[in-house]
């Protein structure tokens, strides 16, 4: 179709357990044909440890390739390493906001979790070690946990960000849950 433009996408994959070797990396490759399928071109595939400078820097050079589409895998949990909602709102211009809803809905999540292997658990205390899970970047919408890691989908000036966990088990489900978003569909529809 004549004027018509390519939707392109790069694909960053973080976690230092990736870049060592010590899992194989199935979140690139899957996404990557996910794409395909719906005729997107991707360009790149990056893999990048749990630091954030490697991560910014990858997300930096595909904005500055012309990338329709950014898909990150991993960096969502808990733990102080998973920084990967930080950089995107950083990357993308958006402040970080606690979303009260999307918090709640962890909380239930590792509710139901501690009941099913009868832990005692402090609430307070899993509250604070999870609250950063429910932190998004202003203007950005958060995809509903499959496990206890929402997504993201963070518009970023010429580009969309979609932000999905590591766990192929979770990446995999809340994949259609992205493209349902109006951002991704707004790109997709170029």
């Amino acid at each position: 179709m004549e004027g018509s433009k390519v939707v392109r996408a790069g694909i960053v994959v973080t976690g230092t357990e990736v870049i060592t070797g010590r899992i194989s990396d199935a979140n690139g490759p899957w996404v990557s044909e996910q794409l395909a399928d719906l005729g997107v071109e991707v360009a790149h595939i990056e893999v990048v440890a749990d630091r954030p400078d490697d991560l910014e820097h990858a997300l930096r050079f595909l904005a500055d390739e012309g990338m329709d589409l950014i898909i990150t895998s991993g960096g969502l949990g808990p733990t102080a390493d998973d920084l990967t909602g930080e950089i995107v709102g950083r990357f993308a211009g958006r402040p970080l906001r606690l979303d009260p809803e999307m918090e709640e809905k962890i909380a239930t999540i590792l509710r139901r979790f501690a009941k099913r292997r009868n832990w005692k658990i402090d609430e307070a205390a899993m509250m604070d070690a999870n609250r950063k899970q429910a932190m998004v970047p202003e203007g950005a919408e958060a995809l509903d946990p499959v496990g206890t890691a929402p997504g993201l989908v963070v518009p970023a000036e010429d580009t969309v960000v979609v932000v999905l966990p590591g766990p192929p088990r979770e990446l995999q489900p809340m994949w259609p849950r992205a493209l349902e978003t109006e951002a991704v569909r707004a790109v997709l529809g170029r």
